[in-house]
């Protein structure tokens, strides 16, 4: 992979895609644009702009504008430990929307919309042009970039996998979910997690997380002994488990795979979207495709504080063991070896419609291919004994039913 090459390529690609054809994908992947004439019919006063600069999928500066309508201008620089929750807010949004359209590096303008957050202004593909301070801050980016792809793929070493899938209590016939929090500590392999309702933080979700492997049986063992304590500590025996992308309406889960030993780039996470999550949007119970786009985006991840990342872009795949051990497989094939995969359906305009929209019969049309590169790929041996039964459903068009008690599926009894 020569990065530089792949950033003016990506660039080319971006000039030939029609504007209003940009503005769709923004907007299907819940990105607010805010068109000239909006700009132009918004009352004058305060503004406040962020001109991001994204090198590598990471801000290399932010500059915030404060207009005040009257002609003054404030203009400063944030400082992403000073500011550290805005500037991780801003930064997001500027690299989902040029990853969005198919940019690792460039500049984007947004413009804050008050409680709704911010807006694209514009986006500049090439702010690297010149001989100029922030081009030789892109070529510094490039060439670190470089040097750490060259020393992985040297060093061959086997990257370690981690997760931490969500699951639903429900009580049933009701249909009412019960926090996790009643059960579960906030810590711990078997935890909760929160949401936000109303501006109030509650922790109804739980949140298995297994200790990380390199390999994909061991991963497999910890993801059963989390089961196992989540399983001793949830004492009402009355209650169903229930997984998948938003098994109970208006409370979408996830199931994030975290990844270290391998480094972060455009290209892996399209490999990512491309060979897993979207075939996992055809095997999705239809009901769960509303969790997209808020949750659930194409190219979503997070760095970790321990040098890694975390996809987030998947639903809990914890529907059941076929569907866990096949996505612990096809992540563990596909990050080992994603130079060797080169389709991208998901750049197609009535592909990426059809995630975001849950069009199952459309997205079908390209899943034999793709799974037929999977399948040829180097080292598939090492993961065809998880992957087969999964590649096996989907091949029969199979989808998984999100609304079943998970602990019969995963031979947990009450109490065990």
């Amino acid at each position: 992979m020569n990065v530089v090459d792949e950033a003016e390529e990506a660039v080319r690609r971006y000039e030939r895609m029609l504007p209003r054809e940009r503005v769709d994908r923004l907007k299907r992947s819940g990105i607010e644009v805010l068109a000239s004439q909006g700009r132009r019919d918004r009352e004058l006063g305060l503004r406040v702009r962020y001109d991001v600069e994204i090198c590598c999928l990471q801000a290399i500066r932010i500059k915030r504008r404060d207009t005040s309508g009257m002609g003054g201008t404030q203009e400063s620089v944030l400082d992403r430990e000073a500011a550290s929750t805005l500037f991780k807010r801003i930064e997001r949004l500027a690299t989902k929307t040029l990853y969005t359209v198919g940019l690792d590096h460039g500049a984007v303008r947004l413009e804050a919309t008050g409680k709704s957050g911010c807006s694209v202004i514009s986006i500049d593909p090439r702010p690297w042009k010149g001989m100029t301070d922030l081009s030789a801050m892109y070529r510094a980016g490039w060439k670190q970039l470089q040097s750490e792809l060259d020393e992985e793929r040297h060093r061959n070493a086997a990257p370690i996998i981690g997760m931490d899938p969500e699951f639903l209590l429900v009580q049933m016939p009701e249909s009412k979910i019960v926090p996790a929090s009643r059960f579960l500590e906030r810590t711990g392999i078997a935890g909760c997690d929160s949401v936000t309702i109303g501006g109030r933080r509650i922790y109804p979700v739980a949140e298995l997380r297994p200790a990380p492997s390199s390999e994909p049986r061991e991963l497999l063992a910890h993801l059963m002994r989390a089961f196992a304590v989540a399983d001793r500590s949830i004492s009402d025996h009355s209650l169903i488990w229930q997984a998948g992308g938003m098994p109970q309406r208006g409370l979408p889960l996830g199931g994030h795979v975290h990844f270290s030993g391998v480094t972060l780039n455009g290209e892996l996470l399209r490999a990512l979207d491309n060979y897993l999550a979207l075939p996992l949007a055809v095997l999705q119970d239809p009901r769960g495709s509303g969790r997209r786009p808020r949750y659930g985006s194409l190219g979503d991840f997070r760095l970790k504080s321990y040098g890694g990342f975390e996809y987030r872009t998947l639903p809990s795949f914890l529907v059941s063991p076929l569907v866990a051990k096949g996505v612990v497989a096809l992540a563990g094939l596909i990050v080992r070896g994603y130079h060797q995969l080169h389709q991208r359906p998901l750049a197609k305009a009535v592909i990426h419609t059809a995630f975001y929209e849950g069009n199952r019969e459309v997205m079908q049309a390209h899943i034999p291919a793709l799974l037929d590169d999977l399948m040829q790929m180097d080292g598939y041996e090492r993961y065809e004994r998880y992957a087969a039964p999964l590649i096996s459903q989907l091949i029969q068009g199979k989808t998984w039913d999100e609304s079943r008690d998970i602990r019969k599926l995963w031979n947990i009894r009450a109490g065990s």
